[in-house]
């Protein structure tokens, strides 16, 4: 006598290896790969339109990392399309981080290891294009970016000259300090005529240079 035998269906959880690709992980512990590829290229009629050269191409590096609508044979990172690290464009063109990270439409960036030290860790590298254009949203036009530039300038010459005349008073008043104490250790008083106190009976001078008062009695 043959039985039906039952045939259950093992719920599957996706696992995130962290190496680009997901991995399913069932009830019992068996692992199944999927890889995740980054989305094709625009196929049939809907190619795209570079900005510099106004011909059709299909996909770009600036496109897909930028949304920059540019081909590959336009693209120059020594100039129109050179990066900018989030400190230089703050900087440079005084934006806030939130003017960055949180304003819509959010700029992306890549990430490198840091050039000069690799214990920094990795920097975060936007289009300097896209920069300008968000300043420009945030202050409107270029002569205000550059009154605030001189502004921010001017104040930073303004606390550099205090710290500067604090740093010169402080000098000032060790040296005046210095001077005080080699005076008084090296001087020898020089006293007026002495003074007669009756009530106490006694007498007593006073140095002419520093003030010194000196008190003795006559037998």
């Amino acid at each position: 006598m043959t039985s039906d035998r039952k045939q259950t269906k093992v719920g599957k959880k996706p696992v995130d290896t962290g190496g680009g690709f997901l991995v399913e992980e069932d009830e019992e512990g068996e692992m199944e790969q999927k890889i995740v590829h980054p989305p094709a290229p625009l196929l049939g009629g809907d190619h795209l339109m570079c900005a510099e050269c106004d011909k059709e191409f299909m996909d770009s590096f600036l496109y897909t990392t930028f949304d920059l609508s540019v081909c590959d044979n336009c693209r120059n990172t020594e100039e129109k399309h050179k990066y900018i690290t989030k400190s230089e464009a703050k900087e440079r063109y005084l934006l806030k981080d939130c003017d960055i990270d949180k304003r819509e439409p959010i700029l992306k960036y890549i990430v490198k290891r840091n050039p000069h030290n690799s214990r920094w860790g990795s920097m975060k590298l936007y289009l300097e294009s896209q920069m300008k254009v968000r300043a420009l949203e945030v202050w409107e036009t270029e002569e205000a970016i550059e009154e605030a530039r001189e502004r921010r300038v001017g104040n930073k010459q303004k606390v550099k000259l205090k710290k500067f005349d604090k740093k010169m008073k402080d000098l000032r008043m060790s040296v005046r300090g210095s001077l005080w104490r080699k005076k008084t250790e090296g001087h020898e008083h020089v006293y007026g005529e002495e003074t007669y106190n009756e009530e106490d009976d006694n007498y007593s001078k006073t140095c002419t240079t520093c003030q010194h008062v000196v008190t003795y009695e006559k037998m």
